[in-house]
């Protein structure tokens, strides 16, 4: 969350935990929204999402929120009728996957990081 309010304010901001309460590793993946639309930003998420990632592929959309998924993630939604959390279900056992997103998303979130404007200095205080 700290990354994406570097590049805009958020209006919203959704990741799952890594691990399930029972200790199973989650489907990983980012869904924001910022206060304003920032279109100017796109072309880098689409680098991170494009470049940073070793084992899976990744997709960067936009709808009302702006997504970062792996692409079995969206071709499961559709399969299960765009129910998201059927999806999220169906992918959670697949251990396997569920940790390559975790690596996966490491990479893309260091790419952002290093693309994203610094952090504004905090006030000094007297």
């Amino acid at each position: 969350m700290a990354i994406l309010r570097r590049f805009a304010p958020l209006a919203w901001f959704r990741s799952p935990v890594e691990r399930h309460e029972f200790g199973y590793r989650q489907v990983a993946h980012l869904g924001w929204r910022f206060i304003d639309p920032h279109d100017e930003f796109r072309p880098v998420f689409e680098e991170a999402v494009r470049d940073a990632p070793r084992q899976l592929d990744w997709q960067f959309k936009v709808k009302r929120n702006s997504l970062i998924l792996p692409v079995r993630l969206t071709e499961e939604t559709a399969r299960c009728g765009d129910n998201f959390s059927h999806a999220e279900y169906r992918l959670f056992a697949d251990q396997e996957f569920c940790l390559a997103t975790s690596t996966d998303m490491e990479l893309i979130l260091q790419a952002l990081d290093a693309a994203a404007p610094p952090a504004p200095a905090a006030p000094e205080t007297p």
